[in-house]
């Protein structure tokens, strides 16, 4: 199922959403560069999203995320998103480190504890004291 995908395929569709809101168009030289990988590998990688019905069949060069695959990879980058702000704003790991963990804790924790993570950073960005031009 969908849910099943794994780390990898999740992380190659977060790569792909990124290229695609920076550079607008998205070429597997510019994946296999970013996740540090082979040109094989990325096609590997792509037949199998392809397979899963998260990427349009490739045609030319460029690669282009289905619906679902858009929603999953949405889906994925706000799961880090959170995890990363968490991680150094509340817990105050460094932004390195918070950036790598979350990376890879984002493929295994729960639709409940990303919905509590939510509500926690809301609730603290709303409660945060006044930035220093706001004070006297």
């Amino acid at each position: 199922s969908m849910r099943q995908i794994h780390e990898s395929g999740e992380n190659y569709l977060e790569v792909i959403l990124d290229i695609q809101r920076e550079l607008g168009v998205v070429r597997s030289v510019e994946i296999a560069r970013r996740v540090g990988v082979s040109r094989a590998s990325v096609s590997k990688a792509l037949s199998v999203l392809r397979d899963m019905g998260l990427v349009e069949p490739a045609y030319y060069s460029d690669v282009v995320l289905t619906e679902a695959g858009l929603a999953r990879a949405k889906e994925i980058r706000h799961r880090h998103d959170l995890l990363c702000h968490y991680l150094r704003d509340v817990l105050g790991v460094s932004p390195a480190v918070a950036e790598h963990d979350a990376c890879r804790i984002e493929h295994v924790v729960s639709n409940e504890l990303i919905a509590r993570l939510e509500v926690l950073l809301a609730e603290a960005d709303r409660a945060a004291p006044p930035t220093k031009e706001q004070t006297p």
